[in-house]
C-alpha cells in the first residue's frame, strides 16, 4: 500500500488516498477514464457560466437624458467566478436583453459588500458551523441590486427595459480604478478633492461616495475634509440632486457643483477649503473625457498636489489561476491562463 495527498476542493486540509498496487489479477483503476476528475481541485464557480439571469426592478429619470436602471443580479461566490464579478469602482456592466446585443454600461452603485458573501464563502471553502455536518449542498443563490445609469445611446432595449424582459449579466468589463495606493491612508490624506464630469464620472462617483470599507471604499466619513467639484452644461443635467444632502451628512462629501465655471474656477472660488498640498489627494472622474481630465490635472498641478487618482488609470490586470493536474501519481498544481482583463 502507499499514499497519495490530495487537496480537498475549496479547503487547506489535505486527504489522505490510499490506494493499492495493481497486480495482474485486479482491476487496474488508475486507467480508469476520467478517475482524476474524483480528485480534482477546483476554484469556487469555475465552471459556471459567465451569463446570469437578471431581474428588472425598476427605473427613475436622473436628468432629461439620463436614468438609473436597477438590476436583481446574481451576486453569490458560489455560481459566480471572482474573475466576473463586480469587485472596483470604474468597471462597467455588461448587460444583454433578450439574448441580444452585450451592452457595457456605467455602475453607479459600489461593489457588493463581502458581508454579503459569508455564507457563501463558508460553503464553498467546506468550513462548518459547530455541530453541524458534512453533506451535499446545491449551489447557494445570493443576490444583490445593481444600479446602472444610462443614456438613449446605450441601445433603445436598455432604454426602454421594463418588468417582463430577459435581462442577463455578464462578465464585469475593466479592471476598476487604481485605488490601491497611498490614498487609501485617511491620516496621510485626511483632505479629498474630487473633480467630476460627465455620465462615466458621476456614475463613479455616485459609487465611491456611497461604498463601505468593505466595498471598495476610501473611508470619507473619517476624513478631515471631501469635497467634490461637479460640472454640467446646465442645472438639469446635473444628476442625482437629490442625494447631494445624502452625501453631505451621512458620508461627509460635500458637493460643488457649476455650469458655467471651469475646474479652475470652482477651486479658486472655494474660500472653504483649507488645505496642506502633501496632505491632500485628488481623484479625477472624467470617464474618457481627455479635455476634462486634462482641466483637472491642471488644478492639480497649480495646487501642488501630487497624489491623484484618475478614472481612466485602471488597476493593473489580474491573472486568475486555474488547476491543472500533471499526472496520475503527480500532485494538483495550478497554472497562469491566458491574461484577461
Amino acid at each position: 500500500m502507499h499514499q497519495q495527498y490530495h487537496m480537498c476542493s475549496g479547503t487547506n486540509r489535505l486527504r489522505v488516498v490510499s490506494q493499492a498496487v495493481a497486480t495482474e489479477d485486479e482491476e487496474d483503476l488508475i486507467q480508469f477514464q476520467g478517475r482524476e476528475k474524483w480528485y480534482e481541485a477546483k476554484f469556487c464557480a469555475d465552471d459556471a457560466p459567465d451569463w446570469n439571469p437578471a431581474t428588472f426592478l425598476r427605473k427613475q429619470r436622473a436628468t432629461p437624458g439620463l436614468q438609473t436602471i436597477v438590476l436583481e443580479v446574481e451576486i453569490s461566490r458560489d455560481k459566480v467566478p471572482i474573475r466576473n464579478a463586480y469587485k472596483h469602482v470604474g468597471q462597467r456592466a455588461s448587460v444583454r436583453v433578450d439574448s441580444g446585443i452585450d451592452r457595457e454600461l456605467a455602475v453607479s452603485c459600489s461593489p457588493f459588500p463581502q458581508r454579503w458573501n459569508k455564507e457563501a464563502l463558508y460553503k464553498v471553502r467546506g468550513d462548518l458551523y459547530a455541530g453541524a455536518m458534512k453533506l451535499h449542498e446545491d449551489t447557494l443563490s445570493i443576490t444583490g441590486e445593481l444600479e446602472l445609469l444610462v443614456d438613449e445611446k446605450d441601445g433603445e432595449e436598455i432604454w426602454n427595459l421594463t418588468e417582463g424582459d430577459s435581462v442577463e449579466v455578464g462578465p464585469f468589463r475593466g479592471t476598476g480604478m487604481n485605488l490601491r495606493r497611498d490614498i487609501q491612508g485617511m491620516f496621510a490624506y485626511p483632505t479629498l478633492v474630487i473633480f467630476c464630469e460627465g455620465k462615466a464620472g458621476i456614475a463613479a462617483a455616485k459609487a465611491l461616495i456611497e461604498a463601505t470599507p468593505d466595498s471598495g471604499g476610501l473611508n470619507f466619513p473619517l476624513r478631515q475634509d471631501v469635497r467634490m467639484y461637479y460640472r454640467a452644461p446646465n442645472q438639469e443635467a446635473l444628476s442625482f440632486q437629490n442625494r447631494f444632502g445624502e452625501w453631505e451628512e451621512r458620508h461627509r462629501c460635500k458637493v460643488i457643483t457649476s455650469t458655467r465655471g471651469t475646474f479652475m474656477d470652482m477651486f479658486d472660488d472655494d474660500d472653504t477649503l483649507m488645505y496642506e498640498p502633501a496632505q491632500t489627494a485628488a481623484i479625477i472622474l472624467t470617464g474618457d473625457d481627455e479635455e476634462a481630465e486634462k482641466a483637472a490635472l491642471e488644478v492639480c498641478k497649480e495646487a501642488e498636489i501630487t497624489e491623484i487618482a484618475i478614472q481612466s488609470q485602471e488597476m493593473p490586470a489580474t491573472d486568475y489561476l486555474t488547476v491543472v493536474q500533471k499526472d496520475m501519481t503527480g500532485d494538483f498544481t495550478t497554472k497562469l491562463p491566458d491574461k484577461k482583463s
